[in-house]
């Protein structure tokens, strides 16, 4: 409780923007005196939380063009690579005295970013080499995508004197909408919890935030692809025509590729989701060279990104929840970035709310999000059913 009746607080100071963006206005309160002659200081100070993209763990040259591969399991030993760079913020004093003093705001909101930071190192991201992120605001929660946005069709013809040129048109299709939907998560803390509990402290908070975020979107964007009911032109069946695993793998995703280039939209595809057992044996058909019966190579097929993704189980309580990953034996070949758009209302916000003194609750801490996705499947995905 502060002794002054109007004393500023992070949530009554903080204002935020429509893309996301936290802004805290830097003034003789916030940022100590401004006296006669000091520089001006500038109006759009802030930090912003966003989600890490991660770079390929590795990047394999082939004949043809470079292929990254993309994993969960071997990022996760990467982890202090990518943070050589930050710094831990300890806490000087209490979280409720930080809130309602002006050096403290500005160490919290610090150290709670610098936190998330390294929650979010730990699961890294997957689907970016799929998707095409478009920015928010979308007002009205809702998102329309027309087919026709996303493809407009012109052609080049001889302008002869006098004629006029052919004007181009926005390819026709069934409109879709995409909704906006708001994600959130929540800690509180007790007053028991900062008396006894030695081992707590807002640093774990912070860390499950980030953990937690990059679970979410990875779920959100791959498990679509996954749970799809796939049929027709869109299944390509294992080959058994090879003489060793490794050619009718190869002649596998053969089949695949000629099948989704040959279809109707074409789709030519370029990225691989598997399941994290079967990398051997894509690997080893894909990225090595691979001999027929009489001695000669088998032509390659292009490949960008090969993705291993296993799902992940968050145990909240006594209560866990499973993000499915690819089953084994199966993995998906797919067109990305033209009909794959990840809607980003806005990114990852974290608050920190005043106590409960009728509950002894100390603080709260709550994070969210607002996003949606638009994934055209029938026209961008090729379901394989690897051999054995």
């Amino acid at each position: 409780m502060s002794l002054v009746k109007e004393a500023p607080t992070l949530e009554r100071q903080a204002r935020r923007k429509r893309n996301g963006q936290m802004r805290i206005p830097y003034d003789a309160i916030w940022g100590g005196e401004i006296r006669d002659g000091s520089p001006p200081l500038a109006s759009d100070t802030h930090i912003e939380l966003t989600h890490r993209r991660w770079s390929p763990e590795r990047v394999l040259q082939g004949e043809m063009q470079s292929c990254k591969v993309v994993s969960e399991m071997v990022m996760n030993g990467q982890i202090e690579k990518f943070l050589d760079d930050a710094l831990e913020i300890e806490l000087r004093q209490a979280v409720s005295e930080m809130i309602t003093t002006s050096q403290g705001s500005m160490d919290l909101l610090e150290k709670v970013r610098i936190d998330v930071d390294f929650g979010l190192a730990e699961v890294p991201l997957l689907y970016g080499p799929i998707y095409e992120t478009v920015p928010g605001p979308f007002p009205g929660g809702v998102v329309q995508i027309n087919e026709n946005t996303l493809q407009g069709n012109v052609i080049f013809l001889e302008k002869f004197e006098g004629g006029e040129i052919v004007f181009g048109t926005i390819q026709k299709g069934v409109p879709a909408t995409a909704p906006i939907t708001t994600y959130a998560a929540g800690f509180e803390w007790t007053e028991d919890m900062i008396e006894f509990d030695r081992t707590w402290d807002i640093t774990l908070n912070n860390r499950a935030f980030g953990r937690s975020y990059n679970y979410l979107l990875n779920h959100l964007h791959l498990s679509p692809i996954i749970a799809f009911s796939y049929a027709g032109d869109n299944l390509t069946a294992a080959d058994a025509t090879g003489a060793t695993t490794q050619e009718k793998t190869l002649k596998t995703f053969q089949n695949a590729y000629k099948t989704a280039v040959l279809d109707t939209p074409q789709r030519t595809p370029s990225v691989i989701l598997a399941n994290e057992a079967d990398r051997f044996q894509i690997e080893d058909a894909l990225l090595t060279p691979v001999l027929d019966a009489n001695g000669r190579p088998l032509a390659r097929v292009p490949v960008d990104t090969i993705i291993y993704y296993n799902g992940a189980t968050v145990t909240n309580g006594v209560k866990s929840y499973v993000y499915p990953g690819v089953t084994a034996g199966t993995c998906y070949f797919i067109f990305p970035k033209q009909r794959f758009k990840e809607l980003v209302h806005h990114d990852l916000r974290i608050d920190i709310g005043p106590e409960d003194i009728s509950r002894l609750i100390e603080g709260q801490q709550v994070g969210r999000t607002r996003r949606g996705l638009y994934a055209d499947l029938d026209d961008s995905v090729q379901k394989i059913t690897l051999p054995v």
